[in-house]
């Protein structure tokens, strides 16, 4: 586990997931490998399939899981059924999603994720596609902009912060887009700062489109009786969650549906405090 990064509801993900017999599990979001080894360790004799985007993050995944029962691959989890078929592994039988960013990522400045450090308006999970926030913002309209702050990050003074985002361009670093966004807000700026941070994260990483084609391809890999977990920060991916396993022919919602963190783990772990872990199993 890399140093500083404490994986979110571990007891409750084991718990949940141990009762699978299966020889392939399925780490769809790897991050900083906390919850790899966990699933490595609770299932010794299983493929677990460590999917993740950021190469850097894969390359340090790789490292770290060399010669053990881990497979990692630098790739989205949108592509876990084509990783599957064409490698001829079986299909899953217990899956864990940490929607969540990773602390990792957060933490280093040079990334543009947050807005405690200094650095690039970068943004993207893989910096060798798509284009960095600062390139999009000069591009993207007004009321684009504005849409994007008050649908993925639930900020409801979106058009006054897009306004002075327009006014003020090119903003080039966090320092840039933190400036304007405490410009225009009274009193404590943080919570706001986070949820325009959060929306434009998730924009550009395409973060909703990914998860859409996760949850309608998920069918395709687990094999029946699969159990899945994930873990959702955010309330609209959390409902798309709720719904698929509510709705879904192929899954149903396990009962208990979904659990939050504990008191002692929000105290002890700041990153869980807005965790909801969503369960499904495959029909």
């Amino acid at each position: 586990m890399e140093p500083g990064h404490t994986p979110v509801m571990p007891r409750e993900i084991l718990e949940y997931l141990q009762a699978c017999a299966c020889t392939t599990v399925v780490d769809g979001t790897a991050g900083g490998g906390g919850h790899t080894r966990l699933l490595s360790r609770r299932f010794p004799e299983a493929r677990i399939l460590a999917f993740e985007r950021d190469p850097s993050a894969a390359a340090r995944l790789k490292e770290t899981f060399e010669n053990t029962n881990v497979l990692v691959f630098n790739e989205s989890y949108t592509g876990i059924s084509d990783v599957i078929e064409k490698n001829g592994i079986d299909p899953a039988g217990a899956a864990l999603f940490d929607l969540g960013l990773s602390s990792i990522q957060l933490d280093n400045p040079e990334r543009g994720f947050s807005h405690r450090g200094s650095g690039p308006l970068d943004m993207r999970f893989n910096r060798e596609e798509g284009e960095p926030l600062s390139s999009a913002l000069c591009k993207l309209t007004e009321k684009k902009i504005a849409d994007i702050i008050y649908r993925y990050g639930e900020e409801g003074r979106s058009r006054v912060i897009a306004r002075e985002i327009k006014r003020s361009a090119p903003l080039r670093t966090t320092d840039d887009l933190t400036g304007v966004v405490r410009s225009v807000v009274r009193g404590n700026p943080v919570k706001p700062l986070s949820r325009v941070y959060q929306a434009f994260r998730i924009y550009i990483n395409g973060e909703l489109d990914h998860l859409e084609k996760l949850l309608s391809d998920m069918h395709k890999w687990t094999a029946p009786g699969c159990r899945v977990a994930i873990l959702t920060f955010h309330s609209i991916e959390d409902r798309m969650v709720k719904l698929h396993f509510r709705d879904s022919p192929d899954f149903s919602q396990f009962d208990p549906p979904w659990m939050l963190p504990s008191r002692e783990e929000k105290k002890s772990n700041s990153r869980s405090r807005s965790a909801r872990l969503r369960l499904g199993v495959r029909q």
